[in-house]
């Protein structure tokens, strides 16, 4: 019989309300009650705790490779999971498919070791491919530890296997680009650099490129914006105006972020690429037609997870977890967004 909230609750002596509050990261109850909660509901095997979504038809007599996506990301995800499903597809392994919201529901370790516990428990899982969520050592050893080798996708992590892009580097070509084409207040929208790494180095490549030209590093010039939304894109780039109107170019983590930051520059009377360049990072399908066709970073997103199910099938195999880093490259995709002479591409062909 399914574990209800109800059961939870009689284990623990606690209000079913109060069950629902944790499990559903509402207000109105403290943190150690929470954890406690969770930790149960781990225990009792109650599954919609675990705010994710898992795709695919489950046969426990089957082996299986647990896939997390923690950024929503359509075409990221699409990519890298197209490359997963390449590397596996004749090894006998099959992908167990979850997306969380890593901002809200695996905001620290405690949270993320009672997920991967419940995942792990499944029967038939040999391996952990995670993307864009970063993962502790002690957690990635505790995994290993168990016989879960784990392949971290677009972060880094000094154990475990790890396939990342040069976000560096990345960030580097495109503040450079921007500067030669005469911009010296280049904004940032992105999320803060602490959650993960691919912000902490996207922030040391636009640091290093300013450095280079001998131009000053100002955090005012940064507006810190994690949803992804195009709503919540937008305000920040309105934010960041108010903030500094001397800003001509800006700067997007994301594609998504940019198309909010594109139709609010609009909004608010600038002409881009004249009065604000805009360059966003990911390379959607859509910047090849947005208006203007928005200039970005395209990342190696399907390899990345190509490479990544190798690494893990052959850790499965062989039953050794070393430490490895694999690099990959990006390329900046020059469009009208950062620099009106740009010939348009023919989107039909």
């Amino acid at each position: 019989m399914a574990i209800t909230i109800k059961d939870i609750a009689k284990e623990l002596g606690v209000s079913a309300a109060a069950v629902s509050k944790a499990l559903n990261n509402r207000p109105g109850i403290g943190l150690p009650l929470k954890l406690r909660i969770e930790k149960k509901a781990q225990e009792l095997g109650y599954a919609p705790y675990l705010k994710a979504r898992q795709t695919g038809m489950y046969d426990r007599s089957f082996k299986y490779i647990a896939v997390i996506y923690a950024r929503a990301g359509e075409h990221l995800v699409g990519e890298i999971d197209t490359g997963i499903r390449e590397a596996i597809k004749d090894s006998g392994f099959y992908e167990l498919h979850y997306t969380v919201d890593v901002y809200r529901d695996l905001y620290d370790e405690q949270r993320k070791e009672i997920f991967l516990d419940k995942i792990i428990s499944e029967k038939g899982v040999a391996g952990l491919i995670t993307a864009f969520l970063n993962l502790s050592g002690p957690t990635i050893a505790k995994l290993q530890k168990n016989n879960i080798p784990v392949v971290l996708l677009n972060n880094y992590s000094d154990y475990g296997q790890c396939v990342v892009i040069d976000n560096i580097e990345a960030s580097y070509k495109v503040t450079k680009k921007l500067i030669e084409l005469g911009h010296k207040k280049i904004g940032l929208v992105m999320p803060e650099e602490f959650k993960e790494l691919v912000w902490e180095d996207r922030l040391e490549g636009y640091k290093r490129a300013l450095k280079e030209d001998r131009l000053t590093y100002d955090p005012y010039l940064i507006i810190y914006e994690h949803t992804f939304d195009l709503k919540e894109a937008g305000l920040a780039t309105k934010v960041l105006l108010e903030r500094e109107p001397s800003v001509t170019a800006i700067i997007y983590g994301s594609d998504l972020q940019a198309y909010g930051g594109l139709k609010m520059l609009q909004e608010l009377g600038k002409n881009i690429p004249n009065d604000i360049a805009v360059i966003g990072f990911d390379d959607m399908p859509f910047s090849r037609i947005s208006n203007p066709p928005l200039a970005s970073v395209r990342q190696p997103m399907r390899k990345m997870g190509q490479v990544g199910a190798e690494l893990l099938l052959e850790a499965i195999s062989k039953k050794k977890f070393p430490n490895k880093v694999v690099t990959l490259k990006s390329e900046l995709i020059l469009r009208r967004s950062c620099q009106k002479d740009i010939p348009e591409e023919k989107w039909l062909s």
